[in-house]
């Protein structure tokens, strides 16, 4: 599966369905010589999934100018059949006069499930409504989790590059700032007229709450104005 979110793309949902044993194993009890196992499935040209491939040549061909726009390239490569599907939520908080856009990354609890499991929540003080903010989310690195995407706000560009391992290892990297997410999956960005930034760190998540707009109450409680 692959999400963008701030461009215009046709929605698609690529999913292969494996054995019931084999697909729980891959999802749920994923270890060193498991994750060697499909290191190795992606390597043998006999396992890639064709058609998926063929498909992602096709829509570079279409949107190259959009993939090509995010801070690394998203080119076609082949992958062996996977069953996985990876989700998205962008989301704007109003504290006062400031304006905070953001977007929460996860994966579906598994591929015929509704239910989020999210990984990262990234925020920034934009301070306007219709800032740009572009997001593409990756699934053909099953099973570990990858997401880039931009934020343009005033006086500053913001990139990012996001990826979660199976082993609860995750990082995020925001114009080259390195968060190590183990000790936070909340990220807010706080943009400065210097073109600089300063930002927060916060040991929460959606997955904590009954429903998205819990969590965003809660975020409220750890916003501010930060200034050097």
């Amino acid at each position: 599966m692959l999400l963008l979110l701030g461009v215009l793309l046709p929605p698609c949902r690529e999913t292969k369905k494996k054995d019931a044993l084999e697909q729980t194993t891959q999802q749920e009890n994923w270890n060193f010589d498991s994750l060697k196992h499909r290191a190795s499935q992606n390597l043998d040209s006999a396992q890639w999934d064709m058609e998926l491939y063929h498909q992602d040549l096709e829509n570079y061909q279409k949107f190259k100018e959009i993939f090509q726009s995010f801070p690394l390239n998203k080119s076609p490569f082949p992958v062996a059949e996977y069953d996985y599907a990876v989700a998205s939520t962008p989301f704007m908080i109003e504290l006062d006069t400031l304006i905070f856009k953001g977007v929460s990354l996860g994966e579906h609890e598994n591929p015929e499930s509704e239910k989020i499991i999210y990984k990262l929540s990234l925020i920034v003080l934009t301070n306007d409504k219709n800032t740009q903010e572009n997001t593409l989310v990756e699934s053909r690195n099953y099973p570990y989790l990858t997401a880039q995407g931009t934020f343009e706000v005033e006086k500053n560009s913001l990139d990012w590059v996001f990826t979660a391992s199976t082993d609860g290892y995750s990082t995020l990297l925001v114009n080259m700032k390195l968060f190590d997410l183990r000790f936070g999956e909340t990220i807010i960005i706080y943009p400065q007229k210097d073109e600089s930034f300063l930002y927060d760190q916060v040991k929460d998540s959606p997955n904590n709450y009954e429903n998205f707009e819990e969590f965003k109450k809660a975020v409220l409680n750890h916003l501010k104005v930060r200034k050097l």
